[in-house]
Protein backbone atom coordinates (compact mmCIF):
# COMPACT_ATOMS: atom_id res chain seq x y z
CA UNK A 1 0.00 0.00 0.00
CA UNK A 2 2.88 2.76 1.26
CA UNK A 3 4.43 1.98 -2.51
CA UNK A 4 1.33 2.11 -4.02
CA UNK A 5 0.94 5.61 -2.55
CA UNK A 6 5.06 6.86 -3.10
CA UNK A 7 4.08 5.61 -6.72
CA UNK A 8 1.25 8.15 -7.31
CA UNK A 9 3.19 11.31 -6.01
CA UNK A 10 5.84 10.36 -7.86
CA UNK A 11 3.43 10.88 -11.09
CA UNK A 12 1.68 13.38 -9.53
CA UNK A 13 5.24 15.77 -9.33
CA UNK A 14 6.04 14.14 -12.62
CA UNK A 15 2.89 15.27 -14.19
CA UNK A 16 3.23 18.95 -12.43
CA UNK A 17 6.57 20.03 -13.90
CA UNK A 18 5.37 19.00 -17.13
CA UNK A 19 2.62 21.47 -16.85
CA UNK A 20 5.01 23.99 -15.89
CA UNK A 21 7.11 23.58 -18.38
CA UNK A 22 4.05 23.87 -21.22
CA UNK A 23 3.45 26.91 -19.96
CA UNK A 24 6.74 28.40 -19.67
CA UNK A 25 7.00 27.64 -23.07
CA UNK A 26 3.65 29.13 -24.11
CA UNK A 27 4.81 32.37 -22.45
CA UNK A 28 7.92 32.29 -24.65
CA UNK A 29 5.56 31.75 -27.49
CA UNK A 30 3.63 34.72 -26.64
CA UNK A 31 6.13 37.21 -26.08
CA UNK A 32 6.89 39.59 -28.59
CA UNK A 33 9.96 40.82 -29.67
CA UNK A 34 10.87 43.73 -27.99
CA UNK A 35 12.72 46.08 -30.28
CA UNK A 36 13.46 45.61 -34.18
CA UNK A 37 17.29 45.27 -34.89
CA UNK A 38 17.99 48.99 -35.73
CA UNK A 39 19.65 49.50 -39.64
CA UNK A 40 23.08 49.41 -39.46
CA UNK A 41 24.31 52.91 -39.78
CA UNK A 42 25.56 53.68 -43.51
CA UNK A 43 29.10 54.87 -43.69
CA UNK A 44 29.27 58.35 -45.29
CA UNK A 45 30.59 58.64 -48.83
CA UNK A 46 33.75 60.54 -48.37
CA UNK A 47 33.88 64.68 -49.12
CA UNK A 48 35.95 65.32 -52.29
CA UNK A 49 38.74 67.30 -51.62
CA UNK A 50 37.94 70.71 -53.52
CA UNK A 51 40.26 72.09 -56.19
CA UNK A 52 42.83 74.49 -55.08
CA UNK A 53 41.46 77.57 -56.02
CA UNK A 54 43.70 79.32 -59.00
CA UNK A 55 44.33 83.20 -58.39
CA UNK A 56 43.73 84.88 -62.02
CA UNK A 57 46.48 86.29 -63.80
CA UNK A 58 46.53 90.35 -63.32
CA UNK A 59 44.87 91.71 -66.14
CA UNK A 60 47.52 94.51 -68.08
CA UNK A 61 45.85 97.65 -69.05
CA UNK A 62 46.38 97.70 -72.62
CA UNK A 63 48.61 100.16 -74.06
CA UNK A 64 47.22 103.26 -75.93
CA UNK A 65 46.75 103.14 -79.75
CA UNK A 66 49.21 105.00 -81.44
CA UNK A 67 47.49 107.59 -83.78
CA UNK A 68 50.52 109.66 -85.35
CA UNK A 69 49.69 112.75 -88.00
CA UNK A 70 50.80 111.85 -91.91
CA UNK A 71 54.21 112.99 -92.92
CA UNK A 72 53.56 111.84 -96.35
CA UNK A 73 50.14 112.79 -98.90
CA UNK A 74 49.14 110.40 -101.30
CA UNK A 75 45.39 111.66 -101.49
CA UNK A 76 45.90 113.64 -104.85
CA UNK A 77 44.05 116.52 -102.92
CA UNK A 78 45.26 119.23 -100.45
CA UNK A 79 46.18 118.08 -97.30
CA UNK A 80 44.88 119.98 -94.01
CA UNK A 81 45.56 118.22 -90.76
CA UNK A 82 45.98 118.86 -86.90
CA UNK A 83 49.00 117.49 -84.81
CA UNK A 84 49.06 119.35 -81.57
CA UNK A 85 49.30 117.66 -78.10
CA UNK A 86 48.36 120.78 -76.40
CA UNK A 87 45.39 119.63 -74.56
CA UNK A 88 44.37 123.55 -73.90
CA UNK A 89 44.22 124.83 -77.53
CA UNK A 90 44.16 121.73 -79.96
CA UNK A 91 42.83 123.65 -83.18
CA UNK A 92 45.51 126.33 -83.16
CA UNK A 93 48.29 124.19 -85.01
CA UNK A 94 48.15 122.91 -88.54
CA UNK A 95 50.02 121.12 -91.47
CA UNK A 96 48.96 121.78 -94.70
CA UNK A 97 50.44 119.58 -97.65
CA UNK A 98 50.48 120.23 -101.20
CA UNK A 99 49.17 117.42 -103.53
CA UNK A 100 52.88 116.41 -104.59
CA UNK A 101 53.88 116.11 -101.00
CA UNK A 102 55.45 119.59 -99.94
CA UNK A 103 54.20 119.85 -96.08
CA UNK A 104 54.38 123.25 -94.91
CA UNK A 105 53.62 123.58 -90.64
CA UNK A 106 52.06 126.53 -89.53
CA UNK A 107 51.55 127.68 -85.27
CA UNK A 108 53.37 124.83 -84.41
CA UNK A 109 52.80 124.06 -80.68
CA UNK A 110 53.35 121.08 -78.36
CA UNK A 111 54.37 119.26 -81.61
CA UNK A 112 55.52 115.43 -82.56
CA UNK A 113 59.42 115.13 -82.26
CA UNK A 114 61.29 114.26 -85.05
CA UNK A 115 62.12 111.00 -84.13
CA UNK A 116 58.18 110.49 -84.00
CA UNK A 117 57.62 111.93 -87.51
CA UNK A 118 59.48 113.56 -89.61
CA UNK A 119 57.42 116.28 -91.61
CA UNK A 120 60.25 117.06 -93.24
CA UNK A 121 58.49 120.83 -93.73
CA UNK A 122 59.65 122.84 -96.61
CA UNK A 123 58.52 125.99 -94.14
CA UNK A 124 57.74 126.53 -90.91
CA UNK A 125 55.59 129.83 -89.68
CA UNK A 126 53.86 131.63 -86.89
CA UNK A 127 51.50 133.83 -86.52
CA UNK A 128 52.84 135.46 -83.11
CA UNK A 129 54.85 134.82 -80.49
CA UNK A 130 52.46 133.18 -77.75
CA UNK A 131 53.11 129.39 -76.34
CA UNK A 132 50.11 128.36 -78.11
CA UNK A 133 51.12 129.43 -81.43
CA UNK A 134 54.93 128.40 -80.95
CA UNK A 135 57.24 125.74 -80.67
CA UNK A 136 60.67 126.29 -80.51
CA UNK A 137 61.92 122.76 -80.08
CA UNK A 138 60.29 121.77 -83.26
CA UNK A 139 61.09 124.61 -85.38
CA UNK A 140 65.08 123.63 -84.74
CA UNK A 141 64.98 120.47 -85.15
CA UNK A 142 64.45 121.34 -88.77
CA UNK A 143 66.44 123.32 -91.61
CA UNK A 144 63.86 124.66 -93.53
CA UNK A 145 62.56 128.53 -94.24
CA UNK A 146 61.17 130.22 -91.20
CA UNK A 147 58.85 133.30 -91.09
CA UNK A 148 57.75 134.41 -87.63
CA UNK A 149 55.32 136.73 -87.07
CA UNK A 150 57.19 139.39 -89.10
CA UNK A 151 56.48 140.76 -93.08
CA UNK A 152 57.90 138.65 -95.15
CA UNK A 153 57.02 136.17 -98.07
CA UNK A 154 58.40 132.11 -98.75
CA UNK A 155 58.28 130.68 -102.07
CA UNK A 156 58.66 126.68 -102.25
CA UNK A 157 57.82 124.45 -105.35
CA UNK A 158 54.30 123.95 -104.77
CA UNK A 159 53.95 127.01 -102.39
CA UNK A 160 53.18 130.96 -102.48
CA UNK A 161 53.23 132.14 -98.69
CA UNK A 162 53.34 135.51 -98.02
CA UNK A 163 51.86 137.59 -94.51
CA UNK A 164 49.73 141.02 -93.77
CA UNK A 165 50.41 142.76 -91.10
CA UNK A 166 47.12 143.06 -88.01
CA UNK A 167 46.68 143.30 -84.19
CA UNK A 168 46.58 140.90 -81.50
CA UNK A 169 43.93 143.02 -79.73
CA UNK A 170 43.07 146.89 -81.13
CA UNK A 171 43.08 148.63 -84.33
CA UNK A 172 46.04 149.37 -84.29
CA UNK A 173 48.52 148.03 -86.72
CA UNK A 174 51.90 147.84 -86.62
CA UNK A 175 54.91 144.87 -86.62
CA UNK A 176 54.97 145.35 -82.39
CA UNK A 177 51.58 144.62 -82.25
CA UNK A 178 52.75 140.90 -83.05
CA UNK A 179 50.04 139.11 -85.20
CA UNK A 180 50.22 138.50 -88.85
CA UNK A 181 47.12 136.74 -91.02
CA UNK A 182 49.33 134.30 -93.46
CA UNK A 183 48.02 133.10 -97.23
CA UNK A 184 48.84 130.33 -98.55
CA UNK A 185 48.65 129.45 -102.35
CA UNK A 186 48.68 126.04 -103.37
CA UNK A 187 47.03 123.90 -106.04
CA UNK A 188 44.84 126.21 -107.17
CA UNK A 189 43.54 126.86 -103.25
CA UNK A 190 43.92 130.31 -101.08
CA UNK A 191 44.31 129.56 -97.66
CA UNK A 192 44.46 132.26 -94.89
CA UNK A 193 45.72 131.91 -90.90
CA UNK A 194 43.85 135.09 -89.30
CA UNK A 195 46.43 134.02 -86.53
CA UNK A 196 44.82 135.75 -82.85
CA UNK A 197 43.64 138.93 -84.72
CA UNK A 198 42.06 140.88 -82.38
CA UNK A 199 40.19 144.18 -84.48
CA UNK A 200 36.88 145.32 -84.50
CA UNK A 201 37.22 144.89 -88.51
CA UNK A 202 39.27 144.19 -91.44
CA UNK A 203 41.25 147.37 -92.91
CA UNK A 204 40.52 147.84 -96.81
CA UNK A 205 44.55 147.20 -96.76
CA UNK A 206 44.08 144.33 -95.84
CA UNK A 207 41.03 143.29 -97.39
CA UNK A 208 43.17 144.13 -100.86
CA UNK A 209 46.04 142.58 -99.50
CA UNK A 210 44.05 138.96 -98.72
CA UNK A 211 42.07 138.91 -102.09
CA UNK A 212 39.65 135.90 -102.28
CA UNK A 213 39.84 132.85 -99.79
CA UNK A 214 38.96 129.89 -100.06
CA UNK A 215 39.95 128.50 -96.52
CA UNK A 216 40.21 130.71 -93.42
CA UNK A 217 41.37 129.65 -89.81
CA UNK A 218 39.58 131.80 -87.23
CA UNK A 219 39.26 132.20 -84.08
CA UNK A 220 36.12 133.01 -82.29
CA UNK A 221 36.71 133.32 -78.86
CA UNK A 222 39.79 134.61 -76.70
CA UNK A 223 40.32 136.90 -74.16
CA UNK A 224 43.43 137.79 -74.86
CA UNK A 225 41.99 139.37 -78.42
CA UNK A 226 38.80 140.32 -76.33
CA UNK A 227 36.71 138.59 -78.30
CA UNK A 228 33.71 137.11 -77.15
CA UNK A 229 30.48 135.90 -78.24
CA UNK A 230 28.39 139.00 -77.18
CA UNK A 231 30.55 140.91 -78.80
CA UNK A 232 30.55 139.10 -81.64
CA UNK A 233 33.80 140.58 -82.97
CA UNK A 234 35.21 137.31 -84.88
CA UNK A 235 31.92 137.09 -86.89
CA UNK A 236 32.29 140.44 -87.86
CA UNK A 237 35.81 139.78 -88.84
CA UNK A 238 35.04 136.73 -90.69
CA UNK A 239 32.15 138.03 -92.78
CA UNK A 240 34.10 140.72 -93.63
CA UNK A 241 36.39 138.28 -95.57
CA UNK A 242 33.76 135.80 -96.66
CA UNK A 243 35.60 132.66 -96.99
CA UNK A 244 34.21 129.56 -98.70
CA UNK A 245 34.92 127.15 -95.97
CA UNK A 246 35.59 128.54 -91.90
CA UNK A 247 38.08 126.10 -89.62
CA UNK A 248 37.80 127.80 -85.91
CA UNK A 249 40.95 127.76 -83.88
CA UNK A 250 39.82 129.38 -80.46
CA UNK A 251 36.66 128.37 -79.89
CA UNK A 252 34.56 126.46 -77.09
CA UNK A 253 31.41 124.15 -77.48
CA UNK A 254 29.11 127.71 -76.57
CA UNK A 255 30.31 128.88 -80.40
CA UNK A 256 29.04 125.71 -82.23
CA UNK A 257 25.34 127.04 -81.64
CA UNK A 258 25.99 129.86 -82.59
CA UNK A 259 27.99 129.05 -86.37
CA UNK A 260 25.05 126.30 -87.00
CA UNK A 261 22.39 129.04 -86.37
CA UNK A 262 24.78 131.66 -88.23
CA UNK A 263 25.97 129.53 -91.30
CA UNK A 264 24.71 125.93 -91.39
CA UNK A 265 25.14 122.51 -90.50
CA UNK A 266 28.77 122.01 -89.54
CA UNK A 267 30.95 119.77 -91.34
CA UNK A 268 33.35 117.31 -88.89
CA UNK A 269 36.31 115.04 -90.34
CA UNK A 270 38.74 113.56 -87.89
CA UNK A 271 42.26 114.99 -87.66
CA UNK A 272 42.49 115.83 -91.94
CA UNK A 273 40.45 117.37 -94.40
CA UNK A 274 41.86 116.61 -98.11
CA UNK A 275 40.44 118.91 -100.64
CA UNK A 276 40.49 120.57 -104.10
CA UNK A 277 39.42 123.65 -105.42
CA UNK A 278 36.71 121.53 -107.50
CA UNK A 279 35.43 120.07 -104.41
CA UNK A 280 34.89 123.17 -102.30
CA UNK A 281 31.21 123.57 -101.20
CA UNK A 282 28.65 125.62 -102.77
CA UNK A 283 28.30 129.27 -101.10
CA UNK A 284 30.37 130.91 -98.84
CA UNK A 285 31.06 130.72 -94.55
CA UNK A 286 30.92 126.72 -94.33
CA UNK A 287 32.73 125.66 -91.09
CA UNK A 288 34.56 122.42 -91.29
CA UNK A 289 35.69 121.06 -87.77
CA UNK A 290 38.70 118.90 -87.69
CA UNK A 291 39.13 116.77 -84.91
CA UNK A 292 42.18 116.55 -83.55
CA UNK A 293 42.41 113.04 -82.02
CA UNK A 294 46.17 112.12 -82.46
CA UNK A 295 48.07 110.17 -79.87
CA UNK A 296 51.42 109.80 -80.27
CA UNK A 297 53.09 109.90 -76.88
Amino acid sequence: MRKIIISILVIALLLQGCSKNDSSKESLKDVEPTEALAEPTATPEPTATPEPTTTPEPTSTPEPELTIPQATNDSGKVRIQTASLDAAHPYTSYIISSVNGENVVVDPTQMPAIDVVDFNPVAILSTHSHPDHTDSVFSRSYDCQKLNYKKGEIQTNDFYIYTILSSHSNDIIKESNQNVIIVFEVDGLRIAHMGDIGQTVLTEEQLTELGDIDIAFMQFENSYSSMTLQNEKGFNLIEQLDPTVVIPTHYSSNSLPVLEEKYGAITEVKNILDITKEELPEGSMNVYIISNEYKYF
